[in-house]
């Protein structure tokens, strides 16, 4: 099994867990002295993760190279959001990743069209996060390294 293929509410949980880590090493990540496979031998050894998945899945090859990846894939986020991080810094403020007006009346609609309810304020929604939230609600799928969106809507209770 790889990690693409676990239901939503398990990717979430795998998401938060792994992305709490990951901060916690992120000068190791940075600077290259911490790499996915050492990381994911550390990981699916945790108590954490064996709480989520059963041992039968997470000593299945197929998972742990899938992990690595999934891994490889956060980092490269991480690192790729330091770095825009840095730049918005010394640029000033910035605001080419936020929605326009469009967007968000968009995701309002389909908000309400298909029983959702966003948890967060739209002014803390990226255009990134946006994106995935109207392909989530659309689809049902998540782009892998971006299960954070998950947590964002939640469906009412009257529909």
């Amino acid at each position: 099994m790889e990690i693409e293929q676990l239901d939503l509410e398990t990717r979430s949980k795998i998401y938060s867990q792994t992305k709490k880590i990951l901060r916690k090493y992120q000068k190791g990540i940075t600077t290259g002295k911490l790499t996915s496979d050492k990381f994911a031998d550390n990981l699916l050894t945790n108590e954490y993760i064996k709480d989520i998945l059963p041992e039968s899945i997470l000593n299945e090859q197929s998972f742990k190279q899938s992990y690595m990846q999934y891994i490889d894939t956060l980092i490269n986020i991480q690192n790729k959001n330091l770095s825009e991080s840095k730049k918005r810094k010394y640029r000033g403020l910035d605001t080419s990743d936020k929605p326009n007006i469009s967007q968000k009346i968009e995701l309002q609609k389909l908000l309400k069209n298909k029983g959702y309810t966003l948890s967060i304020p739209y002014k803390y929604l990226t255009l990134s996060d946006v994106e995935g939230l109207l392909k989530y609600m659309s689809t049902g799928y998540i782009d892998i390294g971006n299960e954070r969106i998950y947590n964002y809507v939640s469906k009412d209770n009257l529909h």
